[in-house]
Protein backbone atom coordinates (compact mmCIF):
# COMPACT_ATOMS: atom_id res chain seq x y z
CA UNK A 1 0.00 0.00 0.00
CA UNK A 2 1.58 3.00 -1.08
CA UNK A 3 1.80 6.07 1.75
CA UNK A 4 -0.56 9.00 0.34
CA UNK A 5 0.90 11.86 -1.29
CA UNK A 6 1.85 14.95 1.12
CA UNK A 7 0.59 17.95 1.17
CA UNK A 8 2.52 20.99 0.17
CA UNK A 9 2.06 25.04 0.33
CA UNK A 10 1.86 24.59 -3.19
CA UNK A 11 -0.73 21.75 -3.36
CA UNK A 12 -2.86 23.46 -0.78
CA UNK A 13 -3.31 26.66 -2.47
CA UNK A 14 -4.43 25.16 -5.89
CA UNK A 15 -6.90 23.40 -4.09
CA UNK A 16 -7.92 26.73 -2.46
CA UNK A 17 -8.09 28.37 -6.18
CA UNK A 18 -10.29 25.11 -7.36
CA UNK A 19 -12.48 23.98 -4.67
CA UNK A 20 -14.79 26.82 -4.22
CA UNK A 21 -16.30 26.01 -8.20
CA UNK A 22 -15.34 22.79 -8.94
CA UNK A 23 -16.68 19.34 -8.45
CA UNK A 24 -14.55 17.43 -5.88
CA UNK A 25 -13.72 14.40 -8.13
CA UNK A 26 -12.72 16.76 -10.78
CA UNK A 27 -10.29 18.08 -8.62
CA UNK A 28 -9.09 14.76 -7.45
CA UNK A 29 -8.61 14.22 -10.96
CA UNK A 30 -6.71 17.34 -11.94
CA UNK A 31 -4.40 16.97 -8.83
CA UNK A 32 -3.58 13.04 -8.89
CA UNK A 33 -5.43 12.46 -5.61
CA UNK A 34 -8.31 10.55 -4.17
CA UNK A 35 -11.58 11.92 -3.61
CA UNK A 36 -11.07 11.12 0.05
CA UNK A 37 -7.93 13.14 0.54
CA UNK A 38 -9.41 16.21 -1.19
CA UNK A 39 -12.44 16.18 0.87
CA UNK A 40 -10.40 15.99 4.11
CA UNK A 41 -7.82 18.51 3.44
CA UNK A 42 -10.81 20.83 2.46
CA UNK A 43 -12.32 20.30 5.90
CA UNK A 44 -8.69 20.91 7.34
CA UNK A 45 -8.26 24.39 5.51
CA UNK A 46 -11.89 25.29 5.88
CA UNK A 47 -12.90 25.26 2.13
CA UNK A 48 -16.51 26.35 0.97
CA UNK A 49 -18.17 25.64 -2.42
CA UNK A 50 -19.55 29.18 -4.16
CA UNK A 51 -22.67 30.25 -3.75
CA UNK A 52 -22.83 29.66 -7.99
CA UNK A 53 -21.23 26.19 -7.63
CA UNK A 54 -23.82 25.27 -5.38
CA UNK A 55 -27.01 27.17 -6.90
CA UNK A 56 -25.22 25.66 -10.45
CA UNK A 57 -24.90 22.08 -9.04
CA UNK A 58 -27.29 21.51 -5.94
CA UNK A 59 -29.92 23.90 -6.88
CA UNK A 60 -31.94 22.04 -4.37
CA UNK A 61 -30.49 23.04 -1.52
CA UNK A 62 -30.66 25.75 1.22
CA UNK A 63 -27.68 27.78 1.51
CA UNK A 64 -26.98 30.01 4.63
CA UNK A 65 -29.30 33.27 4.61
CA UNK A 66 -31.73 31.75 2.50
CA UNK A 67 -35.67 31.94 3.41
CA UNK A 68 -37.95 29.61 2.79
CA UNK A 69 -40.75 30.35 0.54
CA UNK A 70 -43.39 29.41 2.96
CA UNK A 71 -41.77 31.13 5.76
CA UNK A 72 -44.92 32.81 7.99
CA UNK A 73 -47.22 31.20 5.78
CA UNK A 74 -49.86 29.18 7.71
CA UNK A 75 -50.45 25.44 6.19
CA UNK A 76 -54.82 24.87 6.23
CA UNK A 77 -55.29 21.26 4.34
CA UNK A 78 -58.65 21.59 2.26
CA UNK A 79 -61.46 19.16 2.74
CA UNK A 80 -63.42 17.66 5.49
CA UNK A 81 -59.64 18.13 7.78
CA UNK A 82 -61.35 21.15 9.81
CA UNK A 83 -64.10 18.87 11.67
CA UNK A 84 -61.96 16.50 12.93
CA UNK A 85 -58.63 18.94 13.92
CA UNK A 86 -58.36 19.48 17.70
CA UNK A 87 -59.40 22.73 19.03
CA UNK A 88 -57.16 25.11 21.58
CA UNK A 89 -57.93 23.27 24.81
CA UNK A 90 -59.06 20.48 23.13
CA UNK A 91 -58.78 17.28 25.82
CA UNK A 92 -58.60 13.48 24.18
CA UNK A 93 -61.59 11.41 25.48
CA UNK A 94 -59.01 9.26 27.71
CA UNK A 95 -58.65 12.57 29.93
CA UNK A 96 -58.76 12.45 33.66
CA UNK A 97 -58.90 15.36 36.42
CA UNK A 98 -55.94 15.49 38.16
CA UNK A 99 -56.81 13.21 41.28
CA UNK A 100 -58.50 10.47 39.87
CA UNK A 101 -57.47 7.36 41.07
CA UNK A 102 -57.41 3.84 38.64
CA UNK A 103 -56.12 0.07 39.04
CA UNK A 104 -53.44 -0.98 36.81
CA UNK A 105 -52.83 -4.14 35.19
CA UNK A 106 -51.20 -5.60 38.51
CA UNK A 107 -53.94 -4.68 40.72
CA UNK A 108 -51.91 -2.09 42.43
CA UNK A 109 -53.81 1.44 43.01
CA UNK A 110 -52.73 4.51 41.55
CA UNK A 111 -53.14 7.80 41.39
CA UNK A 112 -53.10 10.82 39.02
CA UNK A 113 -51.21 14.04 40.27
CA UNK A 114 -50.41 16.00 37.67
CA UNK A 115 -51.71 16.67 33.77
CA UNK A 116 -48.35 18.18 32.87
CA UNK A 117 -48.92 17.85 28.71
CA UNK A 118 -44.52 17.84 28.60
CA UNK A 119 -43.87 14.67 30.67
CA UNK A 120 -44.85 11.30 29.54
CA UNK A 121 -48.41 10.10 30.23
CA UNK A 122 -46.92 7.46 33.11
CA UNK A 123 -45.12 10.86 34.49
CA UNK A 124 -48.51 12.40 36.01
CA UNK A 125 -49.72 9.09 37.79
CA UNK A 126 -47.75 7.60 41.33
CA UNK A 127 -48.55 4.53 43.02
CA UNK A 128 -50.76 4.93 46.11
CA UNK A 129 -48.64 3.13 48.33
CA UNK A 130 -45.60 5.20 47.45
CA UNK A 131 -48.15 8.46 48.24
CA UNK A 132 -48.86 7.35 51.42
CA UNK A 133 -45.36 6.64 52.39
CA UNK A 134 -44.09 9.85 50.96
CA UNK A 135 -47.29 11.65 53.20
CA UNK A 136 -46.03 9.48 56.25
CA UNK A 137 -42.46 10.59 56.38
CA UNK A 138 -42.70 14.18 54.70
CA UNK A 139 -40.20 13.34 51.65
CA UNK A 140 -40.39 12.29 48.16
CA UNK A 141 -39.23 8.84 47.84
CA UNK A 142 -35.56 9.07 47.09
CA UNK A 143 -34.65 7.95 43.40
CA UNK A 144 -33.18 4.64 42.86
CA UNK A 145 -35.66 3.37 45.42
CA UNK A 146 -39.51 1.88 45.38
CA UNK A 147 -41.90 0.99 48.24
CA UNK A 148 -43.21 -2.24 48.68
CA UNK A 149 -46.37 -3.75 50.88
CA UNK A 150 -45.02 -5.71 53.33
CA UNK A 151 -47.96 -8.54 53.47
CA UNK A 152 -47.93 -8.98 49.91
CA UNK A 153 -50.87 -7.14 49.39
CA UNK A 154 -52.20 -4.38 47.35
CA UNK A 155 -54.16 -2.22 49.66
CA UNK A 156 -52.78 -2.03 53.36
CA UNK A 157 -51.66 1.86 53.26
CA UNK A 158 -50.70 1.80 56.66
CA UNK A 159 -47.76 2.97 57.69
CA UNK A 160 -46.42 -0.08 59.66
CA UNK A 161 -46.73 -1.68 56.20
CA UNK A 162 -44.99 -0.26 53.98
CA UNK A 163 -41.58 -0.60 53.11
CA UNK A 164 -38.70 1.25 51.47
CA UNK A 165 -36.24 -0.81 49.24
CA UNK A 166 -33.76 0.27 46.95
CA UNK A 167 -34.46 -1.09 43.22
CA UNK A 168 -31.61 -3.67 43.56
CA UNK A 169 -32.99 -5.22 46.84
CA UNK A 170 -36.34 -5.05 45.18
CA UNK A 171 -34.67 -7.20 42.06
CA UNK A 172 -33.30 -9.78 44.36
CA UNK A 173 -36.14 -10.48 46.51
CA UNK A 174 -38.73 -10.73 43.30
CA UNK A 175 -35.79 -12.98 41.47
CA UNK A 176 -34.83 -15.07 44.58
CA UNK A 177 -37.16 -14.56 47.79
CA UNK A 178 -40.51 -13.82 45.92
CA UNK A 179 -43.51 -15.10 48.61
CA UNK A 180 -46.82 -14.37 47.44
CA UNK A 181 -47.87 -13.97 51.21
CA UNK A 182 -45.29 -13.66 53.30
CA UNK A 183 -45.51 -14.87 57.00
CA UNK A 184 -45.05 -11.84 59.88
CA UNK A 185 -42.08 -10.61 59.98
CA UNK A 186 -41.04 -12.50 57.02
CA UNK A 187 -40.80 -9.72 54.50
CA UNK A 188 -38.03 -8.31 56.72
CA UNK A 189 -35.97 -11.62 57.01
CA UNK A 190 -36.22 -11.39 52.93
CA UNK A 191 -34.95 -7.74 53.06
CA UNK A 192 -32.00 -8.74 55.03
CA UNK A 193 -31.37 -11.71 53.14
CA UNK A 194 -31.56 -9.50 49.70
CA UNK A 195 -28.87 -7.03 51.43
CA UNK A 196 -26.48 -9.66 52.93
CA UNK A 197 -26.28 -11.09 49.21
CA UNK A 198 -25.86 -7.79 47.32
CA UNK A 199 -23.39 -6.80 50.24
CA UNK A 200 -21.43 -10.26 49.13
CA UNK A 201 -21.33 -9.20 46.13
CA UNK A 202 -20.29 -6.19 46.18
CA UNK A 203 -16.95 -7.53 48.36
CA UNK A 204 -16.72 -10.40 45.53
CA UNK A 205 -16.16 -7.28 43.02
CA UNK A 206 -13.70 -5.24 45.56
CA UNK A 207 -11.42 -8.35 46.30
CA UNK A 208 -11.33 -9.99 42.72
Amino acid sequence: MTAPKPWTPAADQWLRELYPDHNNRDIAHLMGRTYSAIKNRSVILGLKKSPEYLEREKPGCFRKGQKAWNKGKSYMPGGRGAEFRFGPGHKPHTWVPVGTESVDKDGYLKRKVSADPMLPSRKNWKFVHALKWEEYHGRPVPEGHLVRMKDGGKRNFSRENLALVSRAENAIMNRFFAMQNPPEGGFDVLLNLARIKLAMSKREKETA
